[in-house]
């Protein structure tokens, strides 16, 4: 369990998630906090998920700058441009040697079948490869981290608490 997880907590531009203690049924309670330091709620999740909770966050906060500093790089109508022509070219050239391998493999065979289908599954192949490749050239970085926490924190059972003054009836 991480004690200190708002130990070390500054005021930053995406706002804080601060643990403040545990409920009677065993659930971990914490409090979020705006952009601006003003109180925006409270929610709880089971002490089992605490570290994978706390974990997720940090690895969201470390890796939220990186993906705005490449968005405000890249942002430009010349960048995405840029970006699209290097994604299409990996993509068209992976398609052009995923067909150019199994026909050149093919070269001597006589089956006409063969080599129709050894240039379709090599088009397709190379596709996918030049997929992923352009993929990760142009993702920002920290992406994959972020997603991964992204995708950790919503297995989790995460539960709303509502404030005192909301139960009541009274806001």
């Amino acid at each position: 369990m991480v004690n200190s997880f708002s130990v070390n907590l500054k005021n930053n531009p995406y706002g804080n998630i601060e643990r403040i203690g545990e409920s009677p049924n065993n659930r971990a309670l914490y409090s979020v906090t705006d952009s601006e330091g003003k109180y925006a709620g409270k929610f709880s999740i089971p002490m089992e998920d605490v570290d994978t909770f706390e974990a997720s966050y940090k690895e969201i906060l470390k890796s939220a700058p990186k993906i705005e500093a490449y968005v405000a790089a890249n942002s430009s109508e010349e960048s995405i441009n840029k970006r699209r022509k290097i994604t299409q070219g990996i993509i068209g050239a992976s398609g052009l040697v995923g067909i150019g391998i199994p026909l050149l493999i093919l070269r001597k065979s006589t089956s006409v079948t063969k080599k129709i289908l050894g240039a379709v599954a090599g088009t397709i192949a190379g596709l996918a490869v030049g997929f992923v490749g352009s993929l990760g050239v142009t993702t920002p970085p920290g992406s994959l981290e972020f997603a991964k926490a992204s995708r950790e924190l919503s297995k989790l059972d995460i539960q709303q608490v509502p404030d005192e003054n909301e139960s009541n009836g009274t806001l």
